[in-house]
């Protein structure tokens, strides 16, 4: 039976494109440039006219009414000649716009104040916060490594990863300072974040020819939380880029955990009698995402299983997954006595006794999850 096409109810135990869009993954596996593009919803466009700068800075913190932003000092400070003696001048006018705000409206930015980032060049900010934002809190790396791909988000007023990516040179020296090799860094980049494919490393201060200085965020975590008034809100991205093993491993326990949870929740209430409409559209809802969600990891991760892991586990998948589907058919063949349940919210004799002689594949498929998973998250 088809789906209801306005409802998206689910009546049917079939794949949806509702199924899908519904989707909810506890880990995400983008490439380094797509977890840029989503990270670019917490990406701001400063400009100091008053001052002669632009560049961006990164949400990292909100209340219901405030947005707190981290970006490069010099973007909104004016910074006097070294030994001039010039003090330096905060910009009377820092004009702020949401790289997220399809109706680009300007925002006036202003300093924190009890903020001290002159030695280290970085600066805090607070702007409003518009009606209906909200800033993605999964956005930091875990860590840094050298040698690692980076890229910029965010360049010459463009709200965009730049295409070349970098690599770590060095990672923290004692003041949070990182060293990145890129090829090419165009202006008004300051304030940008740098990230991996894992999350966000740092923002980016300053370039000297072919490496740039960028401040490690977990250094300014350490100091935007020791203020104690600051609400932080970012948090590990728990994204895995693809070729890293983990992406494999995360995601197919997740998947597998996902499916597992919605077919026994399925499979326990079409035994009962009585079988409310609107649990039944929850359940076959998780069902199908689950279904989903499986078809979209199933050969993808095949490359990586036979070159990360011991040769037995890529058979192990394969015969797993066979199995898994097949028991998705016997749901499948059901949905003729699907739509009578939905419409009468009475169970079907003929369909409880089906469910339980299924009693012993789901067990046996049970085993043989908790096997390969064991093997799966075994140490490669």
């Amino acid at each position: 039976m088809v789906a209801q096409a306005v409802r998206c109810a689910g009546l049917s135990l079939a794949l949806s494109v509702c199924a899908a869009a519904a989707l909810a993954q506890e880990a995400s596996f983008l490439d380094g440039p797509g977890l840029a593009r989503r990270l670019s919803h917490n990406l701001v466009l400063l400009a100091a006219d008053d001052i002669g700068e632009h560049g961006f800075g990164l949400v990292v913190g909100a209340d219901a009414s405030t947005l707190w932003v981290l970006t490069a000092r010099h973007v909104v400070v004016r910074l006097g000649m070294r030994g001039s003696g010039e003090p330096e001048r905060m910009s009377q006018r820092i004009r702020a716009r949401l790289c997220a705000d399809e109706q680009r409206r300007e925002l006036p930015a202003s300093p924190w104040p009890g903020w001290e980032g002159s030695a280290q060049d970085v600066q805090l900010l607070t702007l409003p916060r518009p009606a209906g934002y909200e800033a993605l809190t999964r956005a930091l790396a875990p860590g840094v490594a050298v040698e690692e791909a980076v890229w910029l988000l965010g360049s010459n007023d463009e709200c965009a990863p730049v295409p070349a990516p970098g690599r770590v040179r060095a990672g923290a020296d004692a003041a949070g300072n990182l060293r990145i090799d890129f090829a090419a860094v165009q202006g008004g980049s300051s304030g940008a974040p740098v990230l991996s494919g894992r999350g966000v490393i740092g923002l980016m201060k300053s370039a000297e020819d072919l490496t740039t200085t960028v401040h490690d965020i977990a250094d300014l975590q350490r100091r935007v939380r020791a203020l104690g008034e600051v609400p932080w809100r970012l948090e590990e991205a728990r994204n895995w880029p693809p070729g890293d093993p983990r992406a494999a491993e995360i995601d197919l326990a997740e998947t597998l955990n996902q499916y597992l949870l919605a077919l026994r929740n399925v499979h326990m209430l079409l035994q009962q009698e009585q079988v409310a409409r609107p649990t039944l559209d929850d359940f076959v809802k998780a069902y199908n995402a689950a279904v989903s969600r499986f078809l979209l990891v199933r050969e993808k991760h095949d490359g990586s299983l036979a070159q990360d892991w011991p040769p037995e586990l890529l058979p192990a998948w394969r015969t797993l997954r066979e199995q898994l589907w097949a028991i998705h058919l016997n749901f499948w063949r059901s949905n003729a006595d699907m739509a009578e349940i939905y419409r009468r919210q009475q169970g079907n004799a003929a369909l409880r006794a089906q469910m339980q002689a299924l009693e012993p594949d789901l067990q046996r498929l049970e085993r043989n999850m908790a096997q390969f998973l064991r093997q799966l998250t075994k140490e490669k």
